[in-house]
């Protein structure tokens, strides 16, 4: 119970705060850590109120040491769960920010694994502090887990910036049923982002399909300008697939090409897909020291798993 990480490192870190989301996120994350032989560190965050009154002090610490102490044996009946299922599980409890504590201690992990929001309108403005907090800042991946059913239902507020796919995306987009999912954007946070995803899709079996969105004037315009702007994103898709199938020993994946805006594309996709893997990254400027508008997007509306990859910033 201190603002210092005094554990050492694991290979998978979970964010618990006593949630039926955070449930979910724990549960997964001891799944996996049974499945690849890998450790976990349960970690949550407590903050203490301040009190306006001249005794505060004493008062404080008398908070400090309560909510500290309850907060780390829930932690670590989280963590006795695991192990009775197999897993190495320490537990920590640190006290601040929880999307900032997480953050600090993604540092010291392979990845992150924490669960989204659910569907009450306040909580439905924006996305969730925690997840969007860790997922904008993370030092590694970070796999955000909704609940089976806690998917956003249509016209939510505040995601004026997401409104989910476009008719023509979902008319021209095929189904990736129970695929790995990577949006491969034109630029140098492509490669980084298809690797992870390459090396999910060979710790879980399942296939990978790379996508690409292409603007609706680079496929749809008539002319030379046209097919070249078209080509170009279908030469950076090859490439980048061929270079992710060298190091990963001719690991076969699916190329697709379509038609619309990024996180329209990704959004359908989610409907069938078994995981959703982006950077977290924008372009530059303010998008590229917060969390994306696509990955933003995605998170705040897709149902089905995302896995978001720290990516560097582009200047």
């Amino acid at each position: 119970m201190t603002a210092l990480f005094t554990l050492p490192p694991a290979d998978v870190l979970v964010g618990v705060d006593g949630s039926d989301n955070s449930r979910h996120a724990f549960m997964t994350a001891v799944t996996m850590a049974k499945e690849h032989n890998c450790s976990i560190r349960v970690v949550g965050a407590y903050s203490v109120p301040v009190i306006p009154h001249r005794h505060a002090p004493k008062i404080s610490d008398d908070r400090h040491r309560s909510i500290g102490h309850s907060t780390q044996d829930l932690l670590e009946e989280y963590a006795d769960e695991a192990r009775e299922a197999g897993v190495d599980a320490s537990a920590q409890a640190i006290e601040g920010d929880a999307g900032e504590v997480l953050a600090e201690a993604s540092r010291y992990s392979r990845l992150a694994v924490v669960g989204k929001r659910g569907r009450n309108r306040l909580a439905s403005r924006l996305l969730g502090t925690v997840s969007g907090t860790l997922a904008a800042r993370s030092h590694c991946p970070v796999l955000v887990v909704p609940l089976p059913d806690a998917g956003l239902s249509e016209g939510a507020p505040g995601t004026e910036d997401a409104q989910g796919p476009s008719s023509e995306a979902q008319q021209t987009q095929p189904g990736f049923e129970n695929e790995i999912v990577v949006g491969i954007d034109r630029d140098s946070s492509a490669l980084p982002v298809a690797e992870v995803a390459a090396h999910a899709a060979e710790l879980s079996g399942r296939r990978l399909a790379f996508v690409s969105a292409v603007p609706a004037d680079a496929g749809s315009s008539r002319g030379a300008a046209a097919d070249g702007g078209y080509r170009a994103y279908a030469d950076h898709l090859d490439e980048v697939t061929q270079a992710v199938t060298e190091s990963s020993g001719g690991l076969i994946s699916r190329l697709q090409l379509v038609e619309g805006s990024a996180a329209d594309v990704l959004l359908d996709a989610a409907r069938s897909a078994a995981l959703i893997v982006v950077g977290n990254r924008g372009r530059g400027g303010l998008a590229g020291r917060l969390l994306g508008s696509v990955s933003r997007s995605v998170l705040n509306q897709a149902g089905s798993p995302v896995l978001i990859v720290p990516t560097r910033t582009e200047q």
